[in-house]
């Protein structure tokens, strides 16, 4: 009977203590809790409760689960801890949706912090007046700040064709070009953009994106001759085409890298290119960044039309079969093979990545798949920078095209008269030729030729007119003796 009473108690005590374990909610560890100290802790904490100021409760948004669940933080049923406040900052964990880890966020700089600077305030302004944009009649304002060889001429020109009546158009691509066009140093481009924006204009920024290899092409034969060649584009029009090729094929990994709208915009960059729409617009500062690709120039126009609500038609301008150098360029279009090493490296850019999707990836490979040939080593970085400084000390000319627009944006008399002109041309689907450009001594000498022969068409018909019959004048006594004389016809 002792033993049987003996195992009740150690089944009673097990039980209890089992019954005293517990979860903590913070750490999810047991916990062992006395029933017989219970009373009088929860007599301590209601104590201590009483004379602790309760921390007001944060309204969290869980990402994952419910965007309107407010989940309030559990207490420590012992311990009731007050959160410590940074006296000068609070920055507030968020969590991360997936691994719902506290990831601190960095505030975002002020991108305008430049203005409070009183000098650099004075600099752009002095830039804005360089850049005649102080003078432009309209308040829209639209930088074309994009790479080279992208296409970004012929958005240019198409802008101010179709649209000089209504927005002022910039194009730039880089600080270099600041420099040597208007001696301007110390400030950058972005900085003039957000400046305009700051002085209340309505500012557009166009960035375009070109396929990598065609790209490379392009920039190596914008200066085959003053920089890669040291000669003049009519000799080296004469080179034979493989010694071209084989140039190339030694720098091209080195050729026409990066992207201005990702790598020097300054914006948050969406996670995909809208293939659909086949352009991004992102608003960010109160600046409307558009992103094209030249892949789908063909419908640029109404892409365009709607950005910007007025009807755009887009010209082609500037193309390479119409420079000094076509006939080697067509020469080289049609015999250059890529080598197979090369063309791997280009599909791994991060920029077609992102901007063809993987069907147009694929098509993309596919095409220069079947234009390719065996491996080729190019330059080492060493071996390129060692080029590049021989390159520039030799150099033909400092180059930098000043005359490549079809139109100049010009907006006198004579460049809106020979503009108008053209935009109809171009709307009735006629072909542009060297004679339609608008440049203003052209425009001007034009518009004068114009005047010359209208009088001079006005003379001729004059000269060729009757001369006037002469008309005798009035015989009132001879009159009245016919009217007498029932002779008159009167």
């Amino acid at each position: 009977m002792e033993d049987n009473n003996s195992l009740e108690i150690v089944l009673q005590t097990i039980d209890d203590l089992t019954n005293s374990i517990v979860l903590d909610p913070l750490t999810v560890e047991p916990v062992i809790v006395d029933p017989v100290l219970e009373p009088e802790l929860e007599t301590e904490l209601e104590t201590e409760l009483e004379t602790t100021v309760e921390p007001e409760l944060e309204t969290t948004v869980d990402p994952v689960l419910d965007p309107v669940t407010v989940v309030e933080p559990v207490l420590d049923p012992v311990t009731v801890v007050e959160p410590v406040l940074d006296p000068v900052t609070v920055v507030e964990p968020v969590l991360d949706p997936v691994t719902v880890v506290p990831v601190t966020v960095e505030p975002k700089k002020n991108v305008f912090d430049f203005i409070n600077n009183n000098e650099k305030k004075t600099l752009l302004s002095n830039v804005n007046n360089i850049l005649n944009i102080n003078k432009f009649p309209h308040n829209k304002l639209i930088f074309v700040y994009s790479a080279p060889k992208v296409g970004s001429t012929s958005i240019v020109s198409s802008l101010r064709i179709f649209g000089t009546d209504k927005f002022s158009v910039i194009h730039i691509h880089d600080e270099e070009m600041l420099k040597v066009l208007g001696h301007i140093n110390g400030i950058t481009i972005n900085e003039i953009i957000l400046y305009n924006k700051y002085l209340g204009k309505d500012v557009y920024v166009i960035d375009v994106y070109r396929s990598p290899i065609e790209r490379k092409i392009s920039a190596y034969f914008e200066k085959i001759g003053a920089y890669h060649f040291n000669n003049t584009d009519e000799n080296v029009n004469k080179y034979n085409i493989q010694k071209i090729i084989k140039r190339f094929n030694k720098i091209l990994p080195y050729l026409a890298n990066g992207d201005h709208f990702i790598d020097k915009y300054n914006i948050t960059i969406p996670d995909q290119f809208d293939y659909n729409k086949k352009y991004l617009l992102v608003k960010e500062h109160g600046i409307n960044y558009i992103k094209l690709r030249l892949k789908d120039a063909s419908i640029w126009g109404p892409i365009l039309t709607n950005i910007f609500g007025s009807r755009i038609c887009i010209v082609k301008d500037y193309e390479s079969t119409n420079k000094p150098i076509k006939d080697l360029y067509l020469s080289f279009k049609s015999a250059y093979r890529i080598p197979r090493n090369l063309l791997d490296e280009l599909m791994n850019c991060k920029y077609l990545k992102y901007y063809y999707s993987p069907a147009e990836q694929t098509e993309y490979f596919n095409y220069w798949l079947n234009l390719s040939t065996t491996n080729n080593d190019s330059y080492t970085p060493d071996q390129y920078k060692i080029y590049e400084e021989l390159t520039i000390e030799n150099s033909y000319i400092d180059y930098i095209q000043l005359h490549h627009y079809m139109d100049e944006g010009c907006i006198c008399k004579a460049c809106n008269i020979k503009r108008y002109s053209v935009a109809n041309k171009i709307m009735t689907g006629n072909q542009l030729n060297q004679l339609d450009r608008i440049k203003h001594d052209e425009a001007k000498n034009q518009l004068m030729h114009k005047r010359v022969m209208r009088a001079n068409k006005i003379n001729a018909v004059i000269k060729s007119m009757p001369p006037p019959q002469k008309t005798r004048g009035k015989n009132f006594k001879q009159d009245m003796s016919n009217i007498v004389k029932g002779t008159s016809r009167f």
